[in-house]
């Protein structure tokens, strides 16, 4: 190192060397403050030490997540009753979240004190469907109900109609049954259709359904008021002042011209002899009809559908044993056979040799029934308390068929029986001694 030419060592600054005289200091005194600061540290202090413990205590609690308000999209619906679960039934439709009103509301999830909902064709594929045994410790909890113990058909809302509507038969549909269903009489339905409906319904078919029992008439030619009256039995103000015809006004005299629909309340036309349709195909008319396939009220629960026809014997015997019956009625235009009256159980037997066509029960108030085929022939037999044959049997003259009973449009135990030639309604008497 170079140092100037004049350099003299002792003439450095010692830098550990006193560089004064000590001084004496005085510290300062709390209780030389003012009273305000005093005060004010206090209370700081206090905030500090509040913050730093809630602090301490949000550490050592368990960390829970807040609930977000309910999403109507994806809330959980739980439905306070004894009903069973939605997941328990087949397609249950929910009622919509906006329609409910909910009971409690807690993270999201709503408590509705509603029942399920069901679509109604979901509601009758459940009916349908047979209820099978449950297994259960208690025998008393178990239920079993046979699907066939009833026979269900359209049902018809029963409200007041106020004029003629069109019905389309459905698979399965009688006339009796549609005229239950309207609460109409059967002979008012056909009344106010073409007469074809009365040996059989067609599905597809739209017949015409009155307001009311009576005639609905569609004038062919010209005709007063007072002519339609006559000829369905009834005043002429009945038609005149009937709420479904715009006739107010009219006098009976009053031409209605043709194509003029009205609904005659109360109105009567020809009687009407409820005959299901026989059909019958191939046979042999030398026969009698013998040697072909025939059938009766097809679509009817105890119709057998097409059946072989073998024909039968020439010899007839009574169907009820003498003394075991009583006369009650004979056949005429409006009556297509003659009525036995006798004990519930009595002996039903075959009047001639034939086969089963029909054996169950019939819808158009012969109750459960028998017919048997003879060839050109057939024999029925109505209102039955039981059936002692089956479809297709080849049954012999004098063989029980069944028991006599009150079945079907029936006041008491009786027998119906008919006997039909080339299925045109016959009188017993003709052929049988009672």
């Amino acid at each position: 190192m170079q140092y100037p030419p004049n350099y003299d060592p002792n003439d450095l600054p010692d830098h550990l060397a006193d560089t004064g005289r000590a001084r004496p200091i005085r510290g300062a005194s709390a209780r030389d403050l003012p009273g305000w600061r005093r005060a004010f540290g206090f209370l700081s202090l206090m905030g500090a030490l509040g913050l730093t413990g809630a602090a301490a205590l949000l550490l050592l609690l368990p960390q829970t997540e807040s609930a977000p308000p309910p999403n109507p999209a994806s809330t959980l619906i739980v439905v306070t009753n004894t009903a069973p679960p939605a997941s328990a039934l087949p397609n249950v439709t929910a009622t919509p979240a906006s329609e409910r009103a909910p009971t409690t509301d807690t993270g999201g999830i709503v408590r509705v004190a509603l029942l399920p909902t069901i679509a109604p064709d979901e509601l009758f594929s459940l009916l349908a469907t047979p209820i099978v045994q449950l297994s259960s410790e208690n025998p008393a909890d178990q239920l079993q109900i046979p699907a066939n113990l009833y026979d269900p058909f359209t049902i018809i809302p029963d409200r007041p109609r106020s004029e003629v509507i069109q019905y389309e038969v459905q698979s399965g549909d009688t006339m009796f049954r549609i005229a239950e269903s309207f609460g109409l009489k059967p002979e008012s339905i056909a009344w106010s259709n073409e007469r074809s409906i009365i040996g059989g319904l067609r599905p597809g078919r739209m017949i015409n359904i009155p307001p009311v029992d009576g005639v609905y008439y569609t004038v062919v030619s010209d005709e007063t008021v007072t002519a339609v009256a006559a000829r369905f039995k009834v005043e002429a103000y009945a038609i005149i002042d009937s709420e479904f015809n715009e006739l107010f006004g009219a006098l009976p005299d009053t031409l209605l011209p043709s194509g003029t629909r009205v609904v005659i309340p109360g109105g009567e036309a020809e009687p009407i002899v409820w005959a299901p349709a026989v059909e019958r195909v191939g046979g042999d008319s030398s026969r009698g009809g013998a040697g072909g396939q025939i059938s009766f009220a097809q679509g009817e629960p105890g119709s057998c559908g097409f059946v072989d026809n073998p024909g039968g014997g020439s010899g007839w015997v009574r169907p009820v044993a003498t003394g075991a019956y009583q006369w009650s009625r004979g056949f005429s235009s409006i009556h297509a056979g003659v009525d036995l009256a006798g004990a519930v159980g009595t002996p039903i037997f075959a009047a001639n040799s034939g086969s089963v066509i029909f054996a169950g029960w019939n819808s158009y108030g012969y109750g459960y029934a028998v017919v048997l085929a003879h060839g050109a022939y057939t024999t029925l037999y109505g209102h039955m308390s039981a059936v002692n044959v089956s479809c297709g049997q080849i049954v012999g003259a004098g063989q029980v068929v069944g028991a006599m009973g009150a079945s079907g449009n029936a006041s008491g135990p009786h027998l119906h029986f008919e006997i039909r030639y080339n299925d045109v309604p016959q009188n017993p008497t003709s052929a049988i001694a009672f």
